[in-house]
């Protein structure tokens, strides 16, 4: 139970939490003008970003760049998505629970899954305690003498069945903070959703493609510490980890520790394929060229 609302009390976390994150000033389209898009569409920051904010998230032209949004006047860190039900950005978004009626984010994902082993657990313990006196009342004949409870056979049932249920779920969600991931970055890496994993390749000694790791994956160990923090007293109890201080480090949502061996190839593949697309351009001018000399002529 305490848990339960520590996830919901503690809640998921925003940039709007951090007024140093907040943008006042915002600058009218440049191409405005020459299109059909209203003045006041797009809209972009005339101000710079925190210094202490730092990004890794490189955009579909291969280009490092801060994001911005536009709805909540916000810069967006790495791992920040704006949800459509909460009507503002997370941090470190996983995913939006109708159970809590909130998003799960940085703050509580550690809350979060500790519910779900708990909960796990306590539906183990009573399936097997209602089990036994269900079997013993059936395997020895009590039935005959004593009534058999409806209430004792629908805890069984339910308690088998939601412990099922928050087993696989609980067991999705250790495998998640063992990759340091969220449900969002998991379903990119999955779908290549809008390119997310264009650059996340490379070769092997065989000339084979394989995919790079998570930027964010440091080791199962330190992947995990991120989440439950440094002792065991905090893996087991709910005791938090973060603190919502601007400049705290790596611990307030903002800033993420990263695999710097494997941003540096997802960098260098980037830059390959920019080369590569300028160069293609500059051949489709050239053949372009060509061809409208060749009619002139």
């Amino acid at each position: 139970m305490i848990s339960y609302f520590r996830t919901i009390h503690s809640g998921p976390g925003s940039p709007l939490d951090y007024p140093q994150l907040k943008i006042t000033n915002y600058s009218e389209n440049p191409f405005a003008e020459a299109t059909s898009i209203p003045r006041d569409a797009s809209p972009r920051p005339n101000q710079e970003p925190p210094e202490f904010m730092t990004v890794h998230t490189l955009k579909l032209g291969g280009n490092q760049g801060f994001r911005y949004c536009s709805k909540c006047n916000c810069w967006k860190p790495d791992r920040t998505h704006h949800c459509s039900k909460s009507g503002k950005c997370i941090l470190k978004m996983d995913h939006y629970c109708p159970w809590f009626s909130i998003c799960i984010g940085y703050f509580n994902y550690k809350f979060f899954v500790q519910f779900l082993m708990y909960t796990s657990v306590y539906c183990w313990a009573l399936f097997g305690i209602t089990f036994r006196v269900l079997y013993d009342i059936l395997a020895t004949d009590k039935y005959k003498e004593e009534y058999l409870s409806i209430n004792m056979i629908l805890l069984c049932v339910l308690a088998l069945t939601f412990g099922i249920s928050l087993t696989l779920f609980s067991l999705f969600s250790i495998f998640m903070v063992f990759k340091n991931t969220t449900t969002i970055e998991f379903q990119e890496q999955r779908w290549n959703y809008r390119g997310a994993d264009r650059y996340n390749y490379e070769f092997d000694a065989n000339g084979k493609q394989k995919k790079l790791t998570n930027i964010f994956d440091l080791g199962w160990k330190q992947n995990w510490k991120e989440v439950f923090g440094e002792s065991v007293v905090t893996w087991i109890l709910p005791i938090s980890v973060t603190e919502k201080v601007a400049n705290s480090g790596f611990n307030n949502g903002i800033n993420f520790r990263i695999n710097e061996e494997v941003y540096k190839k997802w960098c260098n593949n980037a830059e390959l394929q920019n080369q590569l697309n300028e160069q293609l351009s500059n051949f489709k001018d050239r053949v372009r060229r060509e061809r409208e000399s060749y009619v002139e002529v």
